[in-house]
C-alpha cells in the first residue's frame, strides 16, 4: 500500500507575521486574552460531558463497590488474591500493540481540532490491524505460561491459575477490542456512548459476575467475567464511533509507533507503578495471597478513588489535544491544563476525605475477616490524591507531543517506589509500609510530572497558583478527616457518628469549593463564549498582568 504522508504538526506557539520569538512569548504571558484559553467546543459543552462522565462514574463506583463486597462475601482472601493477580496481567495486555493505537487516538485528537480527519482515520484502521494481531499474541503467551504453571506447579492454588490464565488470555483478545473503541470514542467526545458502555458493564459485572462466584466460586467469577466482555462487544459494534478495516503499511505503522511508543512505554510502566505494591506483596511475603486478599480493601477504596479523579481527565484528555490542534500553542494548551488541575483537585477532594472517616466504620463491620487491609487506606489516600492531580500534566504532555518526558518521570517513581517497598516488606513493616511507601512515591511522581510539563510554560505568578490552589482545594477537608478520625475513631463508635463525620467534611469541602468559585474565577468559566475562546474576565488568576 501506498504511504500517507505524515500530517504536519503544530509548532509549539502559533506565529504572528512580522512578530519575533521574544515578542510572541511577552505577548502571551502579559495580553489578558491569551491568559486562560477556553476548549475549542468551550467550557459549557466540557461542563455537560463532566456531568455525564461524573454522573456515570457515582453509579458505576457504587455498582463496583457492591460486587466488590458480593465478592469478598463469597470468596476467601486468598481466592481474592488470585484473581487480583490475574487481573493485573489483564492489564498488562493493554500495551501489548507497541503503541500504535495510542499514536493513533493521539492523532485523531489533534486532527480534530485541525477539522481534518481523513488521515487520522486510516491510521486508526491500521492500528487496529495491529492491536488484534497484537492481542492474539499476548493471548497465546498467557496460554503457554498457564501450560507449564499446570505442569511444574504443586502448590494449592496452582489450578486456580493455571485456569485462570487461560481465561485472561481470551479476555485479553475481547477487552483489546472494545479498549481500543472505547478510546477512538473519548477523543471524539461521544461520551454519551461511553457512559452507557460504562453502565452496562457495571450492572452486568454485578449481577452475572456476583451471582456466578456465589454459585460457582472463583470458576464461576472466571466464565462471568467473560459473558460481560462478550455483552460489551455486542454494544460497542452498535455505536462505533468510526468504521475500521483491516491494512498494512508499514511506514505509517513506523510513524504511530514513534508517536505512541514512548505514550505506550510510559503507560506500560505506569501500570507496573500503580500495582507495584501488589507484586511486592506476592513476591515478598509467605501467605501471599491471603495478604494481598486484604489489602485488596485498601485498594477497593483507592481504585474507586482514582477512578473518580480520572472522571475529568476523560473529558479533558482530548480537548487538550484537540486545543494543539487548533491553536498548535503550547502556552494555550498549559495554561488549559493549570485550570484542569485545579477543578481536578476540587473533584477528589471529597471522596478522598469521605474515605478516610467511612472506610473503618463501613467495611470494618462490613468484612471482619479483611481487617488487616484498614490500615492501609489511611496512608494510601493521599498518594491517590497526589496521582490524580498529575493525569492533567501527563495528558499535557502527551497532547503537545512531549510523551518522552511522561515516560522518564513515571521510570523515576516506580524505581523509588520498588527500592522503598523492598526496604519495608524486609524491615517487617506489613501492608501499613507498603502502602506509606506508595503514597510517598506517588506524591513524588505527581511532582515531577508538574515541573516537567505545564511548569516551563508558566510565569511566575501562574507557577505559584498551579502549585499552591490544587493543595487549597484538597488539604482543608483532608486534615479535617484524619483530625476528626483520629479524635473519634470510628470502627467501635456507633454509625451516628461516622455520619457525623462525614457531615463536618462535607461542610468543609462546600466552604472551600465556594471560595474558589467565588474567588479563584471557576464561575466565570461558565459564562457563554464562543468556542475556542479565551476565558478573560476583571482579576483572572492566570492573567499575569492582573
Amino acid at each position: 500500500m501506498s504511504t500517507l504522508a505524515p500530517p504536519v504538526e503544530p509548532t509549539s506557539d502559533r506565529r504572528v507575521p512580522g512578530q519575533r520569538t521574544s515578542d510572541r512569548r511577552k505577548h502571551s504571558a502579559a495580553a489578558p486574552i491569551d491568559a486562560c484559553p477556553a476548549p475549542v467546543t468551550g467550557w459549557r459543552r466540557a461542563a455537560v460531558d463532566f456531568v455525564l462522565v461524573g454522573g456515570t462514574e457515582v453509579i458505576c463506583q457504587v455498582m463496583s463497590v457492591a460486587a466488590g463486597l458480593v465478592l469478598r462475601v463469597v470468596l476467601n482472601p486468598a481466592e481474592m488474591g488470585v484473581w487480583q493477580g490475574l487481573k493485573l496481567l489483564l492489564g498488562y495486555g493493554n500495551y501489548a500493540n507497541l503503541g500504535v493505537s495510542k499514536g493513533a487516538a493521539r492523532e485523531f485528537a489533534v486532527a480534530r481540532g485541525r477539522q481534518d480527519t481523513t488521515h487520522a482515520q486510516r491510521s486508526l484502521s491500521l492500528a487496529f490491524t495491529v492491536n488484534t494481531l497484537s492481542s492474539l499474541v499476548f493471548a497465546a503467551a498467557l496460554v503457554a505460561i498457564s501450560a507449564w504453571v499446570g505442569a511444574s506447579s504443586t502448590g494449592a492454588w496452582s489450578g486456580a491459575w493455571a485456569l485462570g490464565l487461560v481465561v485472561v488470555g481470551t479476555m485479553a483478545i475481547i477487552s483489546r477490542y472494545t479498549t481500543f473503541h472505547v478510546t477512538i470514542l473519548r477523543a471524539a467526545q461521544a461520551f454519551h456512548v461511553t457512559s452507557q458502555l460504562s453502565i452496562l458493564e457495571a450492572a452486568l459485572t454485578l449481577v452475572v459476575c456476583g451471582l456466578a462466584a456465589w454459585y460457582c466460586g472463583l470458576v464461576g467469577l472466571y466464565a462471568g467475567t467473560l459473558v460481560v466482555l462478550l455483552a460489551t462487544v455486542l454494544f460497542i459494534n452498535r455505536h462505533r464511533a468510526v468504521e475500521l478495516s483491516w491494512g498494512w503499511d508499514t511506514a505509517e505503522i513506523r510513524r504511530l509507533i514513534r508517536i505512541g511508543g514512548p505514550i505506550l512505554l510510559a503507560g506500560t510502566v505506569s501500570t507496573l507503578f500503580r500495582s507495584l505494591d501488589k507484586l511486592m506483596i506476592l513476591g515478598y511475603l509467605e501467605d501471599r495471597e491471603f495478604q494481598l486478599g486484604c489489602y485488596s480493601l485498601a485498594l477497593m477504596v483507592t481504585t474507586q478513588l482514582y477512578g473518580i479523579g480520572n472522571m475529568l481527565s476523560v473529558v479533558m484528555g482530548p480537548r487538550l489535544s484537540e486545543q494543539f490542534g487548533h491553536s498548535g500553542s503550547r502556552n494555550d494548551v498549559a495554561l488549559l491544563t493549570a485550570r484542569t488541575t485545579e477543578l481536578q483537585a476540587a473533584v477528589v477532594a471529597l471522596p478522598a476525605a469521605l474515605a478516610v472517616v467511612l472506610a473503618p466504620a463501613v467495611l470494618g463491620r462490613l468484612l471482619p475477616e479483611y481487617q488487616s487491609g484498614l490500615a492501609p487506606v489511611e496512608y494510601l489516600v493521599p498518594g491517590v490524591i497526589a496521582l490524580a492531580l498529575a493525569l492533567p500534566a501527563t495528558q499535557y504532555l502527551v497532547a503537545v507531543d512531549r510523551q518522552g518526558w511522561a515516560l522518564a518521570t513515571v521510570v523515576i517513581a516506580t524505581l523509588l517506589a520498588a527500592g522503598g517497598n523492598h526496604v519495608a516488606l524486609r524491615g517487617g513493616c506489613g501492608l501499613t509500609g507498603v502502602a506509606a511507601v506508595t503514597a510517598i512515591s506517588y506524591v513524588v511522581y505527581w511532582l515531577l510530572t508538574m515541573f516537567v510539563s505545564v511548569w516551563p510554560e508558566l510565569t511566575r505568578p501562574q507557577r505559584v497558583r498551579y502549585f499552591f490552589v490544587p493543595l487549597l482545594a484538597v488539604l482543608p477537608p483532608l486534615v479535617v478527616s484524619y483530625l476528626a478520625e483520629r479524635l473519634f475513631p470510628g470502627i467501635e463508635r456507633a454509625w451516628s457518628l461516622a455520619a457525623a463525620k462525614a457531615a463536618v467534611v462535607l461542610v468543609v469541602w462546600t466552604i472551600v469549593v465556594a471560595l474558589g468559585w467565588r474567588y479563584g474565577g471557576w464561575s466565570v468559566m461558565l459564562q457563554k463564549k464562543q468556542p475556542g475562546a479565551s476565558t478573560v474576565c476583571c482579576g483572572d488568576p492566570y492573567d499575569s498582568a492582573s
